[in-house]
C-alpha cells in the first residue's frame, strides 16, 4: 500500500492536514471545553458555502471538593458525546456559521456570525453560550472576518484600560 501512496503522491507518508481552518479550542460553559481536530481541506460546495469535517472532543473539567483533586474528563449526558465526527460550514459572504452531522448540511444548526438586532447589532457573537460562532467562522473567512476580529481585540483593549484605571 505505501509503495502505491508513493507512486501517486511521490510521499511515503499518508496526507497530514493541516489544522489552519478551525479553532482548536473554544469553551462550551463553566468547565467545559471543545478541542477540534480537522480531518479534512475545506471544500466549497455548490451554493458556495465552505466545508470542513472535524472531529470535536468535549472536556469537563471536575473537582472533588473532599480531596481538592481536580482533573479533566471526557463529557456525557447533557454535554453530549465525548468525541464526535461532523462538519463545520461557512458562508463567508452571508456571514452565517453552521454545524451539521451530515455532509450537505442537512439537519444543521446554523446562525448568524453577527449579532443583527439591538444595542449589539454589528458585533460579532463570539461567546460560548452561542457555540462561538464568529470565532469558528473566521478561521474559515479570514479576509471576512478581520473586521470582527478589530472589534474583539478593541473589546480587550478597552476591558484592560478599564482594569488599570482601577488600580
Amino acid at each position: 500500500m505505501k509503495a502505491l501512496l508513493f507512486l501517486l503522491t511521490g510521499v511515503m507518508n499518508p496526507l497530514i492536514v493541516p489544522q489552519d481552518n478551525i479553532l482548536p479550542v473554544f469553551g462550551c460553559g463553566t468547565s467545559c471545553r471543545v478541542e477540534t481536530e480537522q480531518l479534512s481541506l475545506p471544500e466549497v460546495m455548490n451554493d458556495g458555502w465552505l466545508r470542513v469535517k472535524v472531529r470535536q472532543r468535549t472536556w469537563i473539567h471536575t473537582c472533588d471538593w473532599d480531596t481538592k483533586e481536580c482533573r479533566h474528563e471526557p463529557a456525557s449526558g447533557r454535554a453530549g458525546p465525548p468525541v464526535i465526527d461532523i462538519w463545520l460550514f461557512a458562508d463567508c459572504v452571508g456571514e452565517r456559521f453552521s454545524t451539521s452531522k451530515n455532509a450537505d448540511r442537512t439537519d444543521s444548526w446554523e446562525q448568524d456570525v453577527f449579532y443583527r438586532e439591538g444595542d449589539v447589532a454589528g458585533q460579532p457573537k463570539y461567546q460560548t453560550v452561542h457555540g462561538n460562532p464568529f470565532m469558528r467562522w473566521a478561521k474559515l473567512c479570514p479576509a471576512e472576518g478581520e473586521d470582527g476580529m478589530r472589534s474583539i481585540q478593541g473589546s480587550f483593549d478597552r476591558f484592560r484600560k478599564a482594569l488599570e484605571e482601577i488600580r
